[in-house]
């Protein structure tokens, strides 16, 4: 197979992959299902806290899925590793995000 072909298989992978962390992402931050969430994580948070909770963390996991979906974008354009810097930069701020609601919320 040409490179092309790789490069397109793994653009659409890393389409599938941000669908899935953004439309978990909306399901947490709109219908703050907390469910989606590993119990460890949600346990101490109070319910006044709950809403914040989930806003924060659901926003992480969208900024998560939108670095995977640029960088999908970015693959079959670029062919370099410079197509990779959109998925690190969402990886990075997205796992803040969740870290900073985790660490806030969940004393």
């Amino acid at each position: 197979m040409s490179d092309f072909i790789w490069f397109i298989i793994i653009g659409v992978l890393f389409v599938l992959l941000s669908c899935v962390f953004i439309v978990l992402g909306g399901l947490i931050w709109t219908k703050q299902k907390m469910n989606l969430i590993i119990s460890y994580h949600c346990d101490k948070v109070k319910d006044e806290n709950k809403k914040a909770y989930c806003r924060i963390f659901g926003i992480g996991m969208i900024v998560i899925g939108i670095g995977f979906l640029l960088s999908a974008v970015c693959i079959p354009l670029l062919k370099t590793l410079f197509s990779f810097i959109p998925l690190t930069a969402g990886l990075v701020l997205g796992i803040v995000l969740i870290v900073y609601s985790i660490a806030k919320y969940n004393k």
